[in-house]
């Protein structure tokens, strides 16, 4: 709620709902009521459109403005306190909307009237009256505070000064404005006039207001800061020549903005000033948000949130200060910013005073202990992967500290643990050149505290540095540089300058701060180039230009593909041809040498074999033509002998394995030692077997423990490779997982899965139709094969495939899946599949004239061609010549139509499927009479069912014109689409398989019947049958014009403006044309010769019955036969005697209620019972009705008491003691005059239950109002037991009477009331 108030002594207000009432007074849709200490309480109607709340208005109507009260809410109900008793005032009660303000009521009252006048007069203007626009100053206020304004601070009103706002402290106020691109040129103007409105109350100045300005979208930009501009007239003429950014949406960014730039001591801010930042933004965020938010909130900032469309609400009341009635607003559109202006300029102004004057730059409050809590957080030794964070440690130490951290633009939060008496910790593995959030918490026995808060940005990827060339030959360079912190990898650029500037350039990615760049050209310049590289980040290049030298005399012998007895010797060939080279080699302790030659152009050689672990002396000679020679030296040393790899076992019957590994080396293995040792309780087993091998059947491994299994090879050498293990754990025959099928065509079916844990042998595949009508099929699968593709299967057919793993042991179980083949591709691209029943129909342009009753003409649509039906068309073919594949349960239905005044009124079906006898089996009807379409199907039980549309969007097809329709089919419902949109869905069943066989027919009247019937005439020019039931939601129309999109439809082709009339030279051949059409029959030839016996005919049909034949033996029994079925009722026989009486059945249900009984004897009279709770109000009668009915109901009463009376006063005489004396006590006489609904007294309370009394025998108590002013007159003494039961008989007598009990006198004695007597 906010609140205004004209300053005035002893004005107060509030809102809530008052424990009590005084005289209240109500005037239709407005009720008020005087409280105690003349408070005025107010309620009204809620108004039925949906606002922004209601603004209350209580004005004296002598224009005395000390006294003007204005307070804004969100429910129908006030209370207003501090106004003169004696005074008038006018009260108006406005609903806020978006656009403005709307009256609801309006009354003028006297506080001193409304105390002594129950009853007066209004004026008030009907709901919905339109009025001026004009804000209401909103706001949050306690229970009972004091108010108070400058006067200059009232809300503006047509005739009255306008808003100015002079805040008692210095104020910074920061404009973060949203320029992404989703707001637009338009209105971003709009947004501008918005800032203007808001700036303009505002006093600005040095040491007043001060306003700076960030557009924000991909990244923030300060527009001017908070002491750019000193006066009001230079402030609102920079926000005219604001230039819209554009870009993405960061907001979390555009606040850390605000952090770091904005409130920097160079931008401005002053110390003792109250901060305002008000955040417009028109979308949501695409960044974290809430760190930044927190910590601005944190430092005392006050943030306002403005949003437009589709801001996020949710986001904007987690950035915005409290309370969020005041700081959050929300608007439909731009052009709803206007007014918002001013309200939102009152907010900020009443923010601002309400805020105490601060005496230094605020803190971030720490929460918990403030003994235990750290301050000043410090971050130094800022690198591109690393910072330190320092702090001043409390007085007394935590138990430790939390340290969180995450980059400002969203990301998983990081966090370390740092023990309580240290100061200081180090943040390792960030990313380069990003923006972290970190905060430091203290911990303690009592939870975590509020943190230290701090944004550092870690520093750029630092370049690789001192780059060197370790060494450079004519075909290889070898680079070095030092490592760069928090680098991964180095990327190396070389490119080779060709002679006419262009670079031929090659990247290789490193891991280790060096590269050999191999494969290249001697004698040319290289430039090569080095960057740093973490992730996606890369830094800046360093670059370095070598030339690679000439070839000359052999030179740089290197060594490469060294292994344990063999390695690769290469050299640099010489400038001139050589003959041959020679290389030997020699191992250090002279054991083992040897030589080879290679021809006089090679580069390399490989010598072998070696010994492994040994270092070898290698030689290479050059010889040339003529007989000179130059040697190479080098020194190489083998690699250690490697040990078998991949080693696998497979279970074999009974408890033996088989061990498979992969060779150890291609040669040199003599033997490989296997050793198996049980986990469990046994000993160690071994055995050898030969070196060019690879497996082994190990015995004896059982069934129930593991073993550990070694293996290790001898070389020939001596040399021993290390061991390679494995464990073993006996397996179980598992089943393949994962059972994947794939249409790969419209004719094949791709299966996989996953393989078992063991070895398979193969598997064994079984397919066959989901539905079980055809034969089953197996294929086998190799067990190294995880896959296979089934060929030659149904198009769009259900198949159900189970695969199960064979192993040498046994099968293990089936898993099942089923899955679909394709419909056939309708588009070269395969985008859609289905079938398209034009062409299958012949309504194609090269094949239209020889169908019936088809014309064909130019479409208005496009290039395509319009086919005309009319009613003696005659297309109907067999669906196998139609469908090539049967028609899946999710399909569509897809035709583009024109409806022609020709179009019969009855139904015809569009396109349908038959049975062979041409009974309708499936299709889409449409009735031109109703104007509705029915789609209609079989069940699985054969029956029909059908969905019919007849909403105005299916009327609009009959209307004469073009309308695209797809009826799209899913397994539970049927969607329509009416020019590529929605229009309804309806379930519908499970549909039956199609009929394999019969008929398809177009436009075909519905009560046709056999292969010949009428037609339909319409306009034809797609339909189409394709397979699933989601191609509808993706379809542009782009068939019709009205619905074209000119971005994502294809252009039409244009036609030919050719004007030459000169023929151009023949084009290329075309392709083959279709097949004609059969000619006309052609004469009888000659007959032939005589030809050969045919084949053999199928079987005839039966022939006529013979006679009778013999009786024949009697067979032997046959054996006994299953069960038939049940047969049918047979007659009703006669009935059977009496049988002898059963037992004793269960106990039955209860029967119904019986009939009243008589009236037993009066009960006695209960205790007097407890107040009941309040009565519903009861409806308002007609006035001439209840008055005539109060007026027979007081003469009955009247008649009936005074005959009680009577009776009663003769039995006291009769009695043996002294008559009781009866005092009466004359009361006004009762006005006969109909009741109004404000005198009505409230209903009586319900009394507590007497004594348990016979149904019937309460008496019906008068109704509430008919004697509720009538005086009570009471007994004096306590009437005999008697003359109480005398009084009880006679009321009972006659229950309609209305002395019925309506309060106790004494214990068990009603009282009754009449008209100026009271009876007891």
């Amino acid at each position: 709620m906010g609140v205004h108030v004209r300053p005035h002594l002893g004005v107060w207000l509030w809102l809530g709902v008052a424990l009590g009432l005084s005289r209240a007074q109500a005037s239709g849709r407005l009720w008020l009521a005087v409280l105690p200490e003349d408070r005025l309480q107010i309620k009204w109607a809620e108004s039925e459109r949906p606002g922004l709340g209601y603004l209350v208005q209580v004005k004296p109507m002598a224009g005395d403005a000390e006294q003007e009260v204005m307070l804004t809410t969100k429910t129908p109900k006030a209370t207003v306190g501090g106004l003169s008793p004696s005074k008038g005032y006018t009260l108006q009660i406005f609903e806020l909307t978006g656009s403005g303000r709307v009256l609801l009521a309006r009354r003028e009252f006297v506080i001193e009237d409304l105390k002594s006048h129950p009853v007066g007069g209004s004026s008030r203007r009907p709901l919905g009256a339109a009025v001026e626009p004009s804000p209401a100053l909103m706001g949050s206020l306690d229970p009972e505070p004091q108010v108070t304004a400058a006067p200059s601070q009232g809300p503006p009103t047509p005739a009255g000064p306008p808003f100015r706002c002079t805040p008692p402290t210095p104020t910074d106020m920061i404009f973060l404005v949203d320029g992404s691109w989703s707001i637009g040129h338009s209105h971003f103007q709009q947004v501008k006039d918005f800032l203007a409105s808001v700036i303009e109350p505002f006093d600005i100045g040095p040491d007043k207001v001060q306003v700076g300005l960030t557009q924000y979208s991909g990244d923030p930009q300060t527009e001017w800061d908070l002491n750019t501009f000193g006066t009001k007239e230079e402030v609102l003429a920079a926000v005219r020549r604001l230039h819209y950014k554009g870009g993405n949406t960061f907001t979390g960014l555009a606040l850390t903005h605000v952090l770091e730039q904005n409130l920097r001591p160079g931008a401005g801010p002053r110390p003792e000033a109250a901060t305002v930042v008000v955040l417009v933004t028109d979308g949501k965020s695409q960044d974290d948000t809430h760190a930044a938010g927190r910590i601005l909130k944190g430092l005392d900032v006050d943030v306002f949130a403005v949003g437009v469309k589709n801001a996020d609400e949710a986001e904007l009341r987690l950035l915005a200060s409290q309370p969020l009635d005041v700081t959050v607003h929300h608007v439909q559109g731009f052009p709803q910013l206007g007014t918002l202006a001013g309200l939102l300029s009152r907010l900020i102004c009443q923010k601002v005073q309400g805020r105490s004057p601060r005496r230094g730059p605020a803190k971030p409050a720490a929460a918990g202990d403030p003994l235990s809590t750290p301050t000043s957080l410090v971050l130094t030794q800022v690198t591109s992967s690393s910072v330190r964070l320092s702090w001043t440690p409390a007085p007394q130490p935590p138990l430790k500290y939390l340290v969180v951290w995450r980059p400002s633009r969203g990301g998983a939060p990081r966090e370390v643990v740092v023990a309580g008496p240290s100061s200081s910790v180090e943040l390792h593995n960030l990313t380069a050149g990003t923006e972290y959030l970190l905060s430091v918490h203290a911990v303690s026995e009592a939870g975590v505290g509020e943190g230290l808060r701090g944004l550092v940005t870690t520093a750029p990827l630092s370049p690789p540095q001192a780059l060197a060339l370790a060494a450079v030959t004519p075909r290889t360079i070898r680079l070095t540089w030092q490592p760069s912190a928090g680098a991964t990898q180095y990327l190396v650029r070389c490119a080779l300058a060709a002679p006419k500037g262009e670079e031929e350039a090659r990247e290789v990615q490193v891991g280790q701060p060096q590269v050999l760049l191999a494969g290249l050209e001697p004698g040319r310049d290289y430039a090569i180039r080095v960057r740093s590289l973490q992730g996606a980040q890369a830094s800046e290049a360093r670059d370095v230009r070598v030339r690679t030298p000439p070839l000359a005399a052999p030179r740089h012998l290197s060594f490469s593909d060294v292994t344990h007895d063999s390695a690769r010797v290469s050299w640099e060939g010489p400038l001139r041809p050589a003959r041959l080279f020679r290389v030997s080699f020699v191992s250090t302790e002279g054991r083992h040498s040897g030589q080879t030659e290679a021809p006089g152009n090679a580069t390399s050689v490989t010598l072998g074999p070696l010994f492994s672990s040994t270092t070898y002396t290698v030689r290479v000679t050059c010889l040339f033509p003529g007989g000179s020679s130059s040697t190479m030296t080098g020194r190489l040393t083998t690699r250690k002998v490697p040990g078998p790899s991949r080693l696998s076992v497979t279970e074999l019957p009974g408890d033996q394995v088989r061990l498979t590994w992969a060779a150890a080396a291609p040669s040199g293995v003599l033997v490989y030692q296997i050793k198996w040792t049980p986990l469990g309780a046994g000993r160690a087993h071994e055995v050898s077997v030969p070196g060019n091998l690879g497996e082994a059947v190990l015995p004896g491994l059982g069934r129930r423990w593991e073993h550990e299994i070694a293996v290790l090879a001898y070389y020939r050498d001596g040399a021993r490779s290390d061991p390679v293990s494995l464990r073993y754990a006996p397996l179980s025959r598992s089943p393949p997982s994962n059972l994947a099928l794939v249409s790969e065509s419209p004719n094949s079916l791709r299966v996989s899965w996953t393989p078992p844990t063991g070895h398979v042998l193969h598997y064994r595949l079984t397919y066959a139709l989901a539905s079980s009508s055809g034969p089953e099929k197996s294929v086998s699968v190799p067990g190294s094969r995880s896959h296979v593709t089934l060929p030659d299967l149904l198009a769009a057919t259900k198949y159900r495939v189970l695969v199960s793993a064979v192993y040498g042991a046994g099968e293990s179980a089936a898993v099942a899946a089923t899955g679909w083949t394709a419909c056939p591709a309708l588009r070269p691209n395969g985008s859609l599949a289905g079938f398209d029943l034009m062409a299958a129909f012949g309504l194609v342009e090269k094949e239209y004239a020889s169908l019936r009753g088809v014309a064909m003409e130019p479409s208005a649509l496009g290039p395509a061609r319009t086919f005309t039906l009319l009613r003696d068309a005659q297309l109907t073919r067999r669906a196998s010549d139609i469908h090539s594949a049967p028609l899946p349960p999710e399909h569509t239905v897809v035709f583009l139509l024109r409806l022609l005044p020709e179009t019969p009124r009855e139904p015809f079906a569009l396109w349908q499927m038959t049975a062979e006898d041409f009974q309708p089996v499936l299709g889409v009807l449409l009735d031109a009479g109703r104007k509705s379409l029915t789609y209609f199907s079989h069940d699985p039980r054969a029956a029909l069912q059908e969905v019919t549309f007849d909403l105005p969007d299916v009327k609009r097809i009959f209307f004469g014109s073009f309308h695209k329709v797809h009826v799209a089919v899913g397994r539970s419902e049927v969607r329509l689409y009416v020019d590529c949109r929605k229009v309804a869905e309806r379930p519908i069943g499970a549909a039956g398989s199609p009929p394999t066989s019969g008929f398809v027919t177009l436009g075909r009247l519905a009560k046709a019947r056999g292969p010949r019937g009428g037609s339909a005439t319409l306009q034809l020019q797609t339909l189409q049958l394709l397979c699933g039931d989601a191609w509808a939601e993706g379809d542009g129309c782009c068939e019709l014009p009205a619905l074209k999109d000119a971005e994502a439809c294809p252009a039409s082709p244009s036609a030919c403006a050719c004007s030459s009339e000169t023929a151009g030279p023949p084009g290329p051949q075309g392709p083959p044309g279709l097949p004609g059409r059969d000619g006309a029959p052609g004469q009888q030839g000659i007959p032939g010769p005589r030809g050969p016996p045919g084949v053999k005919g199928e079987k005839g049909d039966h022939g006529a019955r013979g006679p009778q034949g013999q009786p024949g033996h009697q067979g032997a029994p046959g054996k006994v036969g299953l069960q038939g079925p049940k047969g049918m009722r047979g007659l009703e026989g006669t009935a059977g005697l009496p049988g002898p009486p059963g037992p004793r059945g269960f106990q039955g249900v209860a029967g119904a209620r019986g009939t009243g009984g008589e009236r037993g004897a009066p009960g006695a009279v209960g205790p007097t019972g407890l107040p009941g709770p309040k009565g519903e109000r009861g409806e308002k009668g007609e006035p001439q009705s209840l008055a005539t009915i109060y007026q027979l109901v007081s003469q009955a009463c009247e008649s009936a008491i005074q005959t009680h009376v009577l009776k009663f006063n003769s039995f006291l005489h009769e009695s043996s003691r002294p008559p009781l004396p009866v005092s009466e006590a004359s009361g006004p006489p009762i006005a006969r005059a109909g009741p109004r609904l404000e005198d009505r007294g409230e209903p009586g309370a319900l009394a507590q239950t007497g004594s348990l009394r016979p149904q019937g025998s309460e008496v019906p108590g008068p109704p509430g109002g008919a004697v509720a002013l009538l005086p009570r007159v009471t007994s004096t003494r306590t009437p005999t037991r008697s003359a109480r039961h005398h009084v009880g008989r006679s009321v009972r007598e006659d229950p309609a009477e209305c002395g019925a009990p309506r309060q106790m006198g004494w214990a068990g004695t009603p009282e009754y009331w009449s008209r100026g007597h009271m009876v007891t």
